[in-house]
């Protein structure tokens, strides 16, 4: 896992939220704006609660997807919360 610390663990930056559940759209809202969130970014997002650790947060993932690539919802997840990090949508706890 690249980009990130191993012993990661993030949280939702103040005055960063999601939008409510079964809207029309996943939003990310943000102060600045809006992020639209697509495919499984929003329970990226979401387990990013200040308790779970990078690992077990791509560990949960695989468990929540089964199908899919293990390598890819690895690096696919570590990018996304290494760009919001960047953007400072996510801070470390």
């Amino acid at each position: 896992m690249s980009g990130l610390a191993q012993d990661s663990v993030l949280r939702l930056a103040p005055g960063c939220r999601l939008s409510a559940a079964g809207g029309p759209e996943d939003l990310l809202l943000i102060p600045e704006g809006a992020l639209r969130l697509k495919g499984p970014a929003r329970t990226i997002v979401e387990l990013c609660d200040g308790k779970r650790t990078l690992p077990k947060i791509v560990e949960e993932l695989k468990r929540r997807y089964p199908t899919e690539d293990a390598f890819r919802i690895e690096t696919e997840a570590v990018a996304l919360l290494s760009r919001l990090r960047d953007r400072g949508v996510l801070e470390h706890v």
